[in-house]
């Protein structure tokens, strides 16, 4: 008998006895959804980091900075200072292979007074990048430069909100005077150079849910130099611990690490206690999605053991079926039928049964991540709190096809036994079963 003739026999049963079959499925189909909710999940949430991530920051961002390899060398100074004059030579050393060199520190709090009201800002200074770095985009004018922090300039890069807001939503702000006056008394004066805009969501994290977008605190950035002359910060002080680069578009991340690492390592001497050590949001994105990648599995493999109480429901009911059909088989093996043909009669029916199971379970599991998902953008779309969260939707393929092929494995384990008891039955005393 061939595949299809057998296939065709275990649909009518199917079809002959419907509650039974489908009460059979039940398990094979919660325990497979489960899987496949899950899975959905974990795919989306993973996915919903790394687009969000992008959205907040440069992706192909690296940090490095010096560390010493014990607690007695922490007071030597590293082998390379990132002060202005290195990192703007390093900036010149890797021209093409990055785009920007950032230094940067805080300075304070500061309020800007127009007529009977007033706007705080986030007094920050930078060497260069700040844009960059933080996914900003520059709308008017221009992003500060190294050479403003060279010079010194008292020159400034403010928010699109600012404009709109202290400024009463000045047509061209560029080269337009400013004084903030910073917590402990300070006239910090400075000339608008560059107007940033943030994103929606960006801006969403910049306050509290419940502040308006005139309340919103963003930040005004000033030269480096100018931000440590504000600070009094000594000569010797004037450097970061940790420094920041932005590659350039196109360059590969993991070789422009090497060559940093290798640029660095030409400049320190035999025998110091210090190591580079360099990190980029693209590794921190791999080791989230790898971390995410583990739990979804974990669960899923928790998941899939109801699995097994569906196998042992197929089987159950797949005795019954022989027993039910006892005299059938008798009348076939007496015509002739052998013992693989009663034998692949009976499993070609229990993998129908689960595989049947296994497709709807898919269907209901993706059911569930999609319904999951739709409440989640719902409430995101409701809550400025939480309105940064880019939520995406997307289902997994691989598991999709895993789940399926285990079902069918489960028809298979499962209906072995009932399948090999109904072949190995006498034709006699199936014959003569009442």
């Amino acid at each position: 008998m061939s595949f299809l003739e057998n296939l065709r026999l275990a649909w009518s049963c199917v079809k002959s006895n419907k509650m039974r079959s489908i009460l059979t499925m039940l398990g094979i189909i919660i325990g497979i959804s489960a899987v496949i909710t899950i899975s959905t999940l974990g795919s989306s949430l993973k996915d919903t980091i790394a687009s969000t991530y992008s959205d907040m920051m440069s992706t192909n961002q690296l940090a490095f900075m010096w560390v010493a390899t014990s607690e007695e060398v922490e007071d030597q100074e590293p082998p390379v200072i990132f002060d202005l004059e290195n990192t703007y030579e390093f900036k010149e050393a890797f021209a093409g292979q990055i785009s920007s060199v950032c230094l940067g520190t805080s300075v304070d709090s500061a309020v800007y007074y127009y007529g009977d009201e007033e706007k705080t800002v986030k007094l920050s200074g930078y060497s260069e990048g700040f844009c960059e770095t933080n996914n900003y985009e520059i709308v008017m004018g221009r992003d500060l430069e190294y050479q403003d922090s060279f010079d010194n300039r008292k020159v400034c890069v403010v928010s699109a909100n600012f404009v709109k807001y202290a400024l009463n939503d000045m047509a061209n702000p560029i080269g337009e005077k400013i004084e903030v006056e910073t917590t402990d008394g300070r006239v910090v004066t400075a000339y608008i150079i560059g107007v940033y805009d943030m994103t929606k969501k960006q801006s969403s994290i910049t306050g509290k849910a419940e502040t308006p977008e005139k309340d919103k605190v963003t930040e005004m950035i000033i030269p480096v130099t100018y931000a440590w002359d504000l600070n009094d910060t000594p000569e010797s002080k004037r450097n970061n611990e940790v420094l920041y680069i932005n590659g350039a578009p196109g360059v590969d991340g993991t070789k422009l690490k090497e060559n940093i690492t290798n640029y660095f390592e030409s400049k320190r001497e035999a025998g110091s206690e210090y190591y580079l050590l360099i990190q980029s949001l693209e590794e921190q994105l791999k080791m989230i999605s790898k971390i995410m990648d583990v739990i979804t599995i974990i669960i899923s493999v928790i998941a899939a053991i109801s699995l097994i109480v569906g196998g042992i429901g197929v089987m159950n009911i797949m005795l019954v079926s022989v027993v039910e059909r006892t005299k059938e088989i008798g009348i076939r093996k007496a015509l002739g039928a052998k013992n693989k043909v009663i034998e692949a009669q009976f499993l070609v029916e229990s993998v129908l049964i689960c595989a049947i199971g296994g497709v709807m379970g898919i269907l209901l599991g993706l059911l569930n991540g999609g319904v999951i998902a739709v409440v989640a953008k719902a409430i995101v779309s409701n809550s400025e709190e939480y309105s940064f969260l880019s939520i995406n939707v997307k289902p997994p393929v691989m598991m999709i096809i895993i789940s399926f092929l285990f079902s069918t494995l489960v028809g298979i384990v499962f209906g072995l036994y009932p399948a090999r008891r109904a072949a190995r039955l006498s034709p006699i005393d199936a014959l003569r079963y009442e």
